[in-house]
């Protein structure tokens, strides 16, 4: 099924991400997580793809451990850097042949401290991944939308032009990156809608672990943290349980406030750990 037939007018669709592990206990672990996971009733599960493609296979196997064995629609992740038109059509077969009809289009990262130069006949932006993607018409698309503006673009404004360019490209719907103050999403929503981007948006939502794991991660895309949230998890930082705790109830009012307000759906980034998915996804599909 195309995820895209998933968003209907006042159903808020649920997804969550999870990334492949780098072992095999990790991945039977994190097949265990999934089963527990999918007792929630999410409507899609989207398993990230390292850069340059250095999960494939694992982000590949477990896709389909997701659609065959659970029955759960299957976002997978693929990025376009380091990767021709050749090379992308050798990663779209065997997910066709495990029936993963939907794929969430990013450029990804070069490798840290190095100049990207694509290889010849390569793909630059996510825009040429979604061109290449929609033209074929094999599977649903999705992209990335940054709340906040992405940290490599010239302006906010810029941001939203590229946005709306990869829209235009083919893409059914957006995932939002993950924010920390509803109401930078909501501003961004509603200049996007401005723009005469129509397709469902789901907000992103990362529950913080640590004051030093949510900084290091929001440094990185350029999420602002809020002062309350930056205290909160400061006054539990020897303890971390504590510290995990009061940023899943952080995401989770976060969630209520998104939910009041009829956004599409919510996208937890959930870490592969299972108390976000248990605190906020009965907030969305209660039972």
């Amino acid at each position: 099924m195309r995820i895209l037939n998933l968003f209907q007018p006042g159903r808020p669709v649920l997804s969550l991400e999870v990334f492949p592990p780098k072992t095999p206990q990790g991945v039977e672990n994190l097949k265990a997580k999934l089963v527990q996971m999918g007792r929630f009733s999410p409507d899609f599960i989207s398993v990230t793809y390292g850069a340059g493609g250095g999960t494939r296979e694992t982000t590949g196997l477990i896709s389909a451990y997701i659609k065959q064995q659970l029955k759960i629609e299957v976002l997978s992740h693929l990025t376009c850097i380091g990767h021709t038109a050749e090379d992308i059509h050798h990663v779209l077969e065997p997910l066709m042949e495990d029936n993963i009809e939907n794929i969430i289009a990013l450029r990804g990262d070069p490798p840290p401290g190095q100049p990207y130069t694509p290889p010849v006949h390569g793909l630059r932006h996510a825009v040429d991944l979604v061109r290449l993607l929609a033209q074929e018409n094999r599977v649903g698309v999705a992209v990335a939308g940054y709340p906040e503006g992405h940290v490599e673009a010239a302006s906010f404004e810029q941001d939203q032009i590229h946005l709306k360019e990869k829209v235009d490209a083919g893409a059914d719907f957006i995932i939002s990156q993950y924010f920390l103050e509803n109401s930078r999403f909501f501003r961004w929503r509603d200049h996007i809608r401005g723009l005469g981007i129509q397709q469902p948006v789901e907000a992103g939502l990362m529950p913080a672990q640590s004051l030093e794991q949510i900084t290091r991660f929001s440094k990185f895309c350029g999420a602002a943290i809020p002062r309350d949230l930056a205290e909160g998890l400061q006054r539990f930082q020897d303890n971390p349980e504590d510290a995990a705790r009061f940023g899943v109830d952080f995401a989770r009012a976060q969630a209520e406030g998104l939910l009041r307000e009829g956004v599409d759906g919510i996208h937890l980034y959930a870490l592969n750990k299972l108390e976000p998915v248990a605190a906020i996804a009965p907030l969305v599909h209660p039972a």
